[in-house]
């Protein structure tokens, strides 16, 4: 069964085990096996970014649109092997995981001036394995930051696609790293890393109030994005058909 390796400093580096990748709709239907880092492997893609960073923040602002804009053109092309890897991996039907991979790339231009801050770790949540890893990497490589990407544990293979368009679009190595693995071990690595200098979270409530404390113990920047339930108004004047329709949707699809 083939394995799926970490990224890290523009290397695949083998994981110390690997993890099966289970579609949760076809038992029998095994992905692959992806590597499971460790603290050292945070480590190693830390001082790989930090090496990189120099380089990376003060060199050509057109470089690095390239790269990006090279990155997203792929995406777009591959929408339908990823929105299926998507829908196998997360459980999303096609039609939904087909749908996230144009979101990454809605064609509108921006232009902010920002300092970069140095090394950012990134932490993903499953429900959109594409398209909130990517709404995070492409701002924190455009404005000069390196970057730490620690995916959702159970979707790995969207995580690992997304790592493998980076890894040939040109951008030195050690400005994007890949370290797959347990939250509880490669998470808490990068959150406590002396090394990083900003973490963007999106995920659980729990999760995220544990994340600030620790970023506020050390200064670092902290950006969270958690989880919880929104209320829903209906006016009376609204279609009741549509809404109702719209309601269920938003509550049980794939969000």
């Amino acid at each position: 069964m083939k394995q799926f390796d970490n990224l890290i400093n523009g290397e695949w580096r083998a994981g110390h085990a690997y993890s099966p990748n289970v579609n949760p709709s076809n038992l029998a239907d095994v992905l692959g096996e992806y590597a499971q880092g460790d603290a050292a492997q945070v480590d190693a893609a830390v001082a790989a970014a930090t090496a990189a960073f120099p380089a990376w923040s003060t060199g050509s602002v057109q470089a690095r649109c390239d790269a990006l804009d090279k990155i997203g053109t792929e995406i777009l092309a591959r929408k339908e092997e990823l929105g299926t890897l998507l829908a196998r991996e997360e459980g999303k039907t096609r039609a939904e995981g087909i749908g996230e991979a144009p979101s990454v790339r809605p064609g509108i231009g921006v232009e902010i001036t920002r300092e970069p801050v140095g090394v950012v770790g990134l932490i993903t949540p499953w429900n959109f394995p594409i398209a909130i890893p990517a709404w995070k990497i492409a701002p924190a490589l455009a404005f000069g930051n390196c970057v730490v990407l620690k995916p959702a544990d159970l979707v790995p293979g969207c995580a690992w696609a997304l790592a493998e368009i980076i890894s040939r679009s040109g951008i030195p190595a050690g400005v994007f790293n890949l370290v797959m693995g347990r939250g509880s071990v490669i998470g808490n690595a990068l959150v406590g890393h002396a090394g990083v200098h900003a973490i963007s979270f999106t995920g659980s409530t729990g999760v995220g109030r544990g994340i600030a404390l620790e970023c506020v113990k050390s200064g670092k920047k902290v950006q969270l994005e958690m989880g919880g339930k929104n209320p829903q108004v209906v006016l009376d004047d609204a279609d009741l058909a549509q809404a109702v329709e719209l309601s269920v949707q938003s509550a049980f699809y794939s969000t």
